[in-house]
């Protein structure tokens, strides 16, 4: 990984410093304490599961427009107040009800972990979750979040904690690793980039970050584990101790074996949906796929100046270079790379072999778009065991 990196974007196609790994993988089924090695020798003491975009408190900006309407304006904004914290208590629960285990992480999940592992460390959701947008402003604030979570309950003497997320928590994760490896002048410019904010949490970490010359001691205590993450931030080798990446991957050309098959010319309905090629979502959300709130533009904007600034410029050849919008002409043109693995970190290509278990007449393993198999509980004690194996 990078030293001081800066909060620069990662460009496609990647070149892994890693050599990343092709492995099979077998559902095995879950027997109590077997996992309790992640604390007796890798040390971790506390791990945090952190789900992925579209499955939080407010995916779609509903609450925090309410909000935004209602700031300033007494009678109306303390009833669109109260509405927009309703949508928010309610909304996760709502959508954990019908989706289950399949692209999010549930208690079940969670209770199954803290079985796996005995009595320590202890396994938590994130709580309080994210609002799960899918744009950069978001994901800062779930990596200032859950730095706030590490300063206000730190690490134990000689122990650390394990981070452990689905989809674009680690692009969070990310985030998180540059703050943490705290290069004066970038975290100055990310704050600034960030706007000021009412959350106690940002001037908290901003102030702590600010205290320390260097990186934070909370940096190599931290542990990352990241399922179906999309290439997107640059990561830092100061702002973790060690980073793993879960890829869902079969690959379609001998020659390219790390390479997914390109989303653009776009694939067949067919594959996409039984996920012939893996995760077809970790694929698709590349650099151009967000989604702006309009309580966020601001922040966005400074945001994508500051995280996209060392994007390269595309060269566009007949395929892409018509196509009528720069933003969807450069998105294409990133499909096309074939992108699957991140430049930092170790990257691990597994090739599911089908569980028996099937979702609405589809392979468990297929579940939304071959991106849902990382939360399942029935291929946690799988995971666990394979990170285990790798964890030092």
């Amino acid at each position: 990984m990078p030293a001081n990196n800066r909060f620069a974007h990662q460009n496609y196609p990647t070149r892994p410093v890693l050599s990343p790994r092709l492995m099979t993988l077998r559902s095995v089924e879950p027997v109590a304490g077997t996992a309790a090695e992640l604390h007796t020798r890798v040390r971790i003491g506390r791990v945090i599961v952190v789900h992925g975009t579209f499955v939080g408190n407010d995916p779609f900006a509903v609450a925090e427009t309410l909000k935004s309407l209602g700031s300033g304006v007494p009678l109306i904004g303390e009833q669109l107040e109260k509405m927009a914290e309703m949508i928010q208590e309610n909304t996760q629960p709502a959508t954990n009800s019908v989706i289950q285990d399949m692209g999010t992480y549930t208690e079940v999940f969670r209770d199954q972990f803290q079985s796996l592992v005995g009595d320590d460390p202890v396994v938590e959701l994130l709580n309080p979750t994210w609002s799960s947008q899918n744009h950069h402003f978001a994901r800062a604030d779930l990596a200032v979040r859950l730095i706030h979570q590490m300063l206000v309950r730190p690490p134990m003497p000689g122990q650390r904690i394990l981070l452990w997320g689905h989809s674009h928590a680690g692009n969070a994760f990310a985030m998180l690793t540059n703050l943490l490896a705290n290069e004066r002048n970038s975290v100055d410019q990310f704050f600034a980039a960030a706007g000021e904010q009412k959350e106690p949490h940002w001037k908290a970490v901003q102030n702590a970050l600010r205290s320390v010359g260097g990186p934070h001691p909370l940096s190599q205590n931290i542990v990352i584990v990241a399922f179906g993450t999309p290439v997107r931030y640059g990561w830092d080798v100061h702002g973790c101790a060690q980073l793993i990446h879960v890829l869902h991957h079969r690959p379609h050309d001998p020659a390219t074996p790390f390479l997914t098959k390109p989303i653009f010319p776009p694939q067949t309905p067919l594959d996409v949906v039984s996920a012939t090629w893996g995760d077809w979502i970790q694929a698709f959300a590349v650099a151009g796929t967000d989604i702006v709130s309009a309580a966020t533009l601001d922040e966005n904007e400074r945001l994508t100046n500051l995280l996209e600034r060392n994007l390269a410029e595309p060269v566009h050849e007949l395929d892409t270079r018509f196509i009528p919008t720069a933003r969807l002409r450069n998105t294409c043109y990133r499909w096309k790379q074939g992108t699957r693995c991140h430049t930092d970190g170790l990257n691990l290509l597994l090739n599911y072999q089908p569980s028996g278990e099937s979702v609405l007449g589809l392979p468990l393993e297929s579940t939304v778009f071959g991106h849902g198999v990382a939360t399942t509980v029935k291929w946690l004690p799988a995971h666990l065991r394979l990170v285990l194996d790798l964890l030092h």
